[in-house]
């Protein structure tokens, strides 16, 4: 594995680097936007359910991750702003605090989206106690839950790291410890101390949140994703099987009595199809949200656990790809605005009737502008 980070990985990282922050940068402010039009929209009156409660939860923990990560973006990965020291101590203390806090959130995130696929197996497997289960109390426990404990399991990592002083040298390469980007083009002679964020000595403390970082943050929660999309995918095959028979019999129906209570029948069938259909549309979108966190998390997952199993390759692998990990991060925590979009008639529906009511006033508010101005 060493040899594929060793030159290879490295060379990928000196060239991507130069562009992550610019595709972070637009990837964060659309996802920030389209974040908070999902808080909007499934926060109305109309929208309000168990599982929106969640995808709401879960829209206000991506938002504050990408929110956190503009600022990150601009001060390492970009040329905006060259002139700060940006080796002070007050951005020592933001990169510090950066890394506990999307952590965090993003940990909250990935353990709403298990809350999600739990909440949704119980309603198509148990419907009888879908609302007992399933109801707004339990629900709110649920994501209180998530945001109370997720901090808790990220504890760890609020130890692992500390604040130093690093000497003033023009080399970027200090054993263990997080290059913050020194100003390269800096030729005034400055003896302003520098800082950087460093990892702790204690090699136990070192393997142990490299274990819970893959384990019990990413690999379970995908394993568990994984095993729960299956089971809806399966109920999902079942209920159209289902469906198919039950239109084949009423095709083979010929007696008069029989069509007369297939007639009967059928308006009561045609109510429960279209509330099946919407039970099929919210699973599709689920298991489609479940597979796109799949996508992003799996891979973050495995190489987390490589890491701890063989934690030397955290210096040779981990930062070689680590920018490329945050910005599979990003794309899944913004993109779920398009997702819901495409495949919620209500959530585009609630979206067009939200939109129209900002528009006067948006329209409004310019014309009464302009005419102060004249």
């Amino acid at each position: 594995m060493a040899a594929y980070c060793v030159p290879g990985g490295q060379n990928f990282q000196r060239m991507y680097i130069k562009v992550h922050g610019y595709i972070a940068l637009i990837i964060c402010l659309l996802g920030s936007v389209a974040n908070s039009v999902n808080i909007a929209v499934l926060s109305r009156k109309e929208m309000v359910s168990s599982t929106n409660s969640i995808l709401t939860a879960l829209a206000v923990a991506d938002l504050l991750v990408m929110l956190d990560y503009i600022p990150l973006a601009l001060h390492i990965y970009t040329k905006i702003g060259s002139e700060l020291h940006k080796n002070s101590y007050g951005w020592a203390v933001f990169v510090y605090f950066h890394s506990i806090f999307s952590q965090t959130f993003h940990t909250i995130s990935i353990w709403l989206t298990i809350t999600l696929a739990v909440w949704r197996f119980i309603a198509i497997k148990f419907p009888q106690k879908n609302r007992i289960l399933c109801n707004k109390r339990n629900t709110n426990i649920a994501i209180a839950l998530a945001y109370v404990i997720c901090p808790i399991m990220c504890l760890p990592i609020y130890f692992a790291m500390n604040i130093q002083e690093i000497p003033d040298t023009h080399s970027k390469e200090n054993n263990r410890t997080y290059d913050i980007k020194e100003s390269s083009m800096n030729t005034s002679h400055s003896y302003d101390p520098k800082y950087a964020i460093s990892m702790t000595n204690n090699e136990n403390l070192l393997t142990a949140i490299f274990w819970i970082y893959s384990v019990f943050l990413k690999l379970i929660p995908c394993v568990v994703l994984s095993i729960l999309s299956v089971c809806l995918i399966i109920k999902m095959k079942s209920s159209d099987r289902r469906r198919q028979k039950l239109l084949k019999k009423s095709a083979l129906s010929t007696s008069e009595g029989e069509k007369t209570r297939l007639n009967d029948d059928s308006s009561g069938a045609k109510k429960g199809s279209n509330v099946g259909g919407r039970t099929d549309r919210t699973t599709r979108m689920l298991v489609a949200l479940l597979g796109l966190f799949l996508a992003t998390e799996l891979p973050q997952a495995l190489f987390g656990l490589l890491t701890a199993i063989a934690p030397h390759l955290f210096q040779q692998c981990y930062y070689a790809f680590g920018e490329v990990m945050d910005l599979m991060a990003l794309v899944g925590s913004a993109v779920n605005f398009v997702l819901y979009c495409s495949m919620s008639r209500q959530f585009r529906n609630t979206f067009r009737r939200l939109a129209r009511k900002l528009l006067p006033l948006a329209r409004q508010t310019s014309e009464h502008g302009a005419i102060r101005k004249a």
